[in-house]
Parts: C-alpha cells; structure tokens; sequence
C-alpha cells in the first residue's frame, strides 16, 4: 500500500493560501469561464508537448496545469485536502484491485487463472 505522503500539500500550501485569499469572495461566472478557459488551454498545450516530445515545455505546461487547476478548486470552494484525499483513495483502489488480480489460492467456480482487471483506469 501506498503511504499517504502531504509533501504535495505542502510544497503548494504557499500557493494554496495565496489563492484562496485571493479567492474569498464568491466568483462569477465570466471569472470561472476564464479560470476553466485557461485550463483548457494549458492541458492543450500540455498534450502537444508531449507529442512532439519536447520535454522543457511538458514540465512548464504541466506547472501552469496545476497552478490553474489550483486556482479553480478555490473558484469553486473546494478544500485541497479533500482534492489529494480523493486521489489517494482511488491509488489505494487501484493497488487493491493489482494484488487481487495476483492473489493466489483455492478458487470456487470454474475460474482457471487469477482474476484479472477488465480496465487499467483507475476507478
């Protein structure tokens, strides 16, 4: 199992408390349109970097990522914590899930091999 580890929340607490200063009002619209705009982009230019390989512009593109997905969790009210929660419980699942699909032992049914995963996607 994975040991849940806060050095993600750390490292971006700075970030997080600055934005959600910034954030304390309640957004409008024309504003999270912008945020999930820009968010939009950036994941586009992410995914077209990687395409063509150039690894200096997936490292940039994937910060700008994070720092506009950041800033729409305090659009929308959202706790970090419970963002990071989230994708820990979904990497618990999916470890889960490996060591079943590998368990050894007596089977009931008419099942030959170990059980295996239908999706390599998290759940």
């Amino acid at each position: 199992m994975t040991i849940r580890s806060s050095g993600a929340v750390e490292s971006l607490a700075p970030l997080l408390h600055a934005l959600a200063q910034q954030e304390r009002e309640r957004s409008d619209d024309a504003k999270t349109r912008r945020l999930a705009r820009t968010l939009g982009l950036v994941t586009a230019e992410c995914a077209t970097a990687v395409i063509e390989g150039d690894r200096e512009e997936v490292v940039r593109s994937s910060a700008g990522f994070i720092r506009e997905l950041v800033a729409i969790w305090a659009d929308q009210g959202l706790d970090p914590d419970a963002v990071w929660t989230e994708l820990h419980c979904r990497i618990e699942m999916g470890e889960l899930c490996l060591r079943l699909s590998r368990a050894s032992g007596p089977h009931k049914g008419r099942r030959k091999g170990p059980w295996r995963v239908a999706t390599s996607k998290l759940p």
